[in-house]
């Protein structure tokens, strides 16, 4: 991942501090209802005192009625604080979704592993805590109103209860100390398992091909059961910290329960007194019973918030705002030096000019820094020094949205968004131009076999359906790449897939873009492809090896491959008196 400053606040972090008036809020409708929840207590303090008493029929109707519209109040209270938390979490899940996506797809678009679904995993996490939480820590503060109001009842009944409050206390914050290190490790084995999940769904295909399931398995399950330990472990612990503040409670309760009936014997206490003091000692120690039950959670949601805020805290690009006019296809590239972070450089002080309508050719061995410098060259990967100028606009530094649409790139591996096959040559774009992308796909030369398709251009299009085959994806993503008639357009191994015809249709499209000026760069394996580019460049090592003319590179690199071909093809005939 990308280095972050922890100091500095994301929008995670100051989401959730533009919420502190929303908790105030709801911890006062917290408080509301707790206040109105000890006319249940009351109550019954009242009808065992006054209305056995007194036998007066009137008062209990009086009493009951008060009663039972504190409990209806109760219950609007209860829906409001509901809906408000409801409410605060959309709002929080509206207010980052759009950041974390777009990081998401930044860091996935410069290290692999990272995916967009693990980050809305992340939020869907905290987003539970919230809702399952919230409540109860909203009602923890209050329980000092039923102490004190047990209190008054009786001082050694309101002790009781005020060291209980203290003892609950204390075995939270040791379930927080039991469990925090075995839930860190299993979050984390967890977010490792599901990555490598995802991986095996990727690679189905080479998984069956090759008879690998039962070895690949292996490598996932050792991460998974890794974390499994250590989820089981802290599950031990807290189910044992549960199990003691159960039997606390049903203990604390018989004590109450039993020290008031001493009282009452005593004449210091009434039996509503007593009645009501034990049901106020349940409200005493119940939120504090049920924050050991949500730390599990609360663990969860803190690794969760802890690995979104180094997302949001990477350093985007401070991409120009400034919309430059239409760039003719001159390209610069000043000694340019790619590093990953925490490995070693891939390209090493690359530096070229291209005029406008010029076309270049990278070749190189694997491992070279083709695809790199491909990606380097439309503004994916930042340069660690030098620059890439595109008509003297650095390309890393222009507006995304603008300068894509003068840009036509094709990825190696191509896979289309979900929609329709005309959606994804517009690019997805809400005003679509039917005309201009028949245009694009004619020009790529694919249109006939979009008409091929069940419903033609609006055919819709699922990852994974099967709709479209390796080749014919490519393809489709040529017609999305010449979509708007780019200036620019970059093809990494755009015949990787290709069959016979395709190759054709391609070597004619490579063509056709020279004969419109385009300035075009394409990467390839096979010298083939690259009979109508103007100059070649062979990478090696991050280096350029060489930079020349299409007719000198291939004089140079090709005759060195055939020439044992030749020698065999010249090969004399054996004599008689040889072959004996």
């Amino acid at each position: 991942m990308m280095h972050s400053s922890p100091e500095a606040a994301t929008s995670l972090s100051r989401a959730l501090v533009s919420l502190k008036r929303v908790g105030m809020y709801v911890l006062c409708f917290s408080l509301a209802m707790n206040l109105l929840s000890l006319m249940v207590p009351i109550y019954s303090l009242q009808v065992f005192d006054r209305v056995f008493t007194t036998r007066s029929i009137d008062t209990l109707i009086g009493l009951s009625i008060i009663t039972l519209g504190a409990m209806a109040f109760f219950g609007l209270i209860y829906s409001v604080r509901s809906a408000v938390i409801a409410k605060t979490i959309e709002w929080l899940e509206e207010h980052i979704c759009f950041d974390v996506l777009t990081r998401a797809v930044h860091a996935a678009s410069m290290y692999p592993g990272v995916t967009a679904g693990q980050q809305l995993r992340e939020i869907q996490t905290i987003k539970n805590f919230i809702a399952s939480g919230a409540p109860t820590i909203a009602d923890a503060p209050w329980s000092i109103l039923f102490v004190i109001v047990i209190y008054l009842i009786h001082p050694i009944l309101g002790t009781i209860a005020l060291i209980s409050m203290v003892i609950f206390v204390g075995m939270a914050l040791l379930n927080e100390y039991a469990t925090r290190k075995p839930l860190m490790r299993a979050s984390s084995a967890n977010v490792q398992s599901q990555l490598a999940a995802d991986l095996l769904s990727q690679n189905a295909e080479t998984i069956q091909a090759m008879g690998m399931m039962s070895s690949v398995l292996k490598g996932w399950k050792s991460v998974y059961e890794s974390g499994l330990a250590d989820q089981d472990l802290a599950q031990k612990r807290s189910a044992t910290l549960q199990g003691i503040s159960r039997s606390l409670r049903l203990i604390l309760q018989i004590m109450i329960t039993g020290i008031g009936a001493l009282l009452v014997l005593e004449n210091e206490l009434t039996g509503g007194g007593m009645i009501a003091a034990s049901i106020l000692i349940s409200r005493v120690v119940a939120p504090f019973d049920g924050l050991i039950g949500l730390w599990r959670q609360y663990s969860l949601a803190r690794d969760a918030y802890q690995r979104l805020n180094r997302l949001l805290g990477d350093h985007l690009p401070a991409h120009g705002t400034t919309i430059l006019p239409a760039p003719k296809g001159a390209l610069e590239v000043e000694t340019l030096v790619y590093t990953p972070p925490r490995k070693p450089a891939i390209l090493r002080g690359i530096s070229f000019k291209m005029n406008p309508g010029e076309s270049l050719g990278i070749i190189g061995p694997s491992g070279a820094g083709k695809s790199t410098l491909a990606k380097c060259l439309i503004g994916i990967y930042p340069p660690s020094h030098g620059r890439v100028r595109l008509d003297g606009a650095d390309v890393y530094q222009w507006a995304r949205e603008d300068f894509g649409q003068y840009v036509g790139y094709l990825p190696q591996q191509v896979e289309l968004f979900v929609g329709s096959i005309k959606q994804n040559i517009a690019r997805m774009r809400e005003n679509i131009d039917d005309a201009a992308v028949i245009e694009a796909a004619t020009r790529a030369q694919v249109h006939e076999l979009i008409l091929q398709l069940p419903q033609g251009y609006d055919t819709p299009y699922l990852p994974g359906g099967g709709l479209l085959s390796p080749g014919q994806l490519q393809r489709v993503g040529l017609a999305r790449a010449l979509y708007g008639r780019p200036k620019f357009v970059v093809l990494d191994e755009p015949n990787n897939n290709l069959d016979g015809d395709g190759e054709r249709a391609l070597l004619n499209v490579l063509a056709m873009l020279k004969a419109e000026a385009v300035t075009c760069v394409v990467v390839a394996h096979r010298p083939t492809i690259l009979a109508s580019v103007d100059n070649i460049m062979a990478l090696r090592a991050g280096m350029v090896e060489a930079y020349d003319t299409r007719h000198n590179i291939m004089l140079r690199y090709t005759p060195k491959e055939a020439k044992p071909q030749a020698k065999i093809a010249r090969a004399p005939k054996a004599s008689d008196e040889e072959r004996e």
